[in-house]
């Protein structure tokens, strides 16, 4: 009996360790490089589907190219947490928009279709974020529809999935325990012994510290929670410097029917400085030569036909006319000037379907920076 007694112990002591070598090797395996998914990209066809972390999507060749209507990518979420899909544009060649000659409006007769946006043109270097509920696909489409289209396009756009905290106190940054990355383990949840990672709801549950590994291991990583865009940001830039740019900036004419958010990342006791390199909008009054603000950029009555290009750039106001503060920019005359503007640093371009030879786009740089103890008038808005 107690040589029986001495075996079941000796067995249920082999087990324990069996079962915990196993652990430690799935945990290696799952913590490894390789299955690190935000350190490695796929690149993905034409006309595919995909849920990878990261993708990178190529035009076919010029031989393929010339044979299609259209390229079509599908992205289904990486996981349930997936809120925001970041499009990085490395190159985006297409040709550029034409005038309709029926209707004398602006459009794209080629162009990439991403949710409500369609570009067109040359916008190498801009980005896109565009918003995922509900564990619903993104999908891309690319429409050629003209031999320049299918000849000359070309393009390299870089996708990642990002995931947002499944609860809002998860937004602090924090230095984290342990490696955040997207392990296999939930693959390989019944495999595990569950006395060890989990309770009665399975792996992952309860609150010791081997479940609170497995639930840190499916959280955003921190490198996802620093690339989020806040709330309502189309475009989002996060370095206290930097350059924005207006899409087919390149091609000289800015993209008809568009209406997106430009947000810079920055704090409440920060101001923005905007030095401009190139401006040139349509205005109402195209009879007066020069620069234009508010109701010259966007009519408070909604007419057909009515003139709607602006930039607007709340609570700023001209380094060298303090005294005007404006919120809506259009007109030319604005290049070599300087507006400053306290937070929140959220720009939003708009554009009608008309055209012009004045409709060339902006080109700025800005610079975050701590807010000056003297400031204009402005500073009371």
């Amino acid at each position: 009996m107690l040589r029986s007694a001495k075996n079941v112990t000796i067995e249920t002591k082999t087990v324990h360790r069996m079962d915990f070598s196993i652990v430690l090797l799935l945990l290696s395996v799952a913590l490894s490089p390789a299955f690190t998914p935000v350190r490695c990209q796929v690149t993905v066809a034409c006309n595919s589907r995909t849920s990878q972390k990261r993708i990178v999507i190529r035009s076919p060749a010029a031989s393929e190219l010339a044979k299609l209507d259209a390229c079509q990518y599908r992205v289904a979420p990486w996981s349930g947490q997936v809120c925001q899909l970041l499009v990085q544009f490395d190159r985006l060649e297409l040709p550029q928009p034409q005038v309709n000659e029926s209707s004398r409006l602006l459009e794209c007769l080629d162009f990439v279709q991403l949710q409500r946006f369609r570009l067109c043109g040359r916008s190498s270097g801009q980005h896109l974020y565009l918003p995922v509920r509900g564990g619903q696909e993104v999908e891309l489409l690319f429409h050629l529809a003209t031999a320049v289209g299918k000849q000359s396009s070309a393009w390299q756009l870089t996708l990642t999935q990002l995931e947002c905290p499944r609860d809002t106190t998860a937004l602090v940054p924090r230095q984290p325990t342990v490696p955040t990355v997207r392990p296999i383990l939930p693959f390989l949840g019944n495999l595990l012994p569950r006395t060890i990672f989990g309770g009665a709801s399975g792996i992952g549950s309860g609150s010791g510290p081997a479940a609170q590994l497995i639930q840190s291991l499916r959280s955003p990583s921190i490198s996802d929670l620093e690339l989020l865009a806040p709330l309502g940001c189309d475009q989002y830039f996060r370095t206290p410097t930097g350059g924005i740019v207006s899409f087919n900036f390149a091609g000289g004419i800015y993209m008809p029917n568009v209406r997106y958010s430009i947000c810079v990342k920055g704090s409440a006791d920060s101001e923005i400085s905007y030095k401009i390199d190139h401006f040139e909008l349509s205005k109402a009054n195209t009879q007066e030569p020069g620069p234009a603000y508010d109701s010259d950029c966007r009519s408070t009555v909604k007419t057909a036909g009515r003139v709607s290009d602006y930039l607007s750039v709340p609570n700023s106001y001209l380094v060298s006319r303090t005294e005007l503060q404006a919120t809506h920019y259009c007109g030319s005359g604005l290049a070599g000037q300087e507006i400053i503007a306290r937070p929140p640093f959220v720009l939003l371009f708009a554009s009608d379907a008309q055209s012009s030879a004045a409709e060339t786009g902006f080109q700025f740089t800005y610079t975050v920076r701590r807010a000056q103890d003297t400031m204009s008038p402005a500073a009371g808005l």
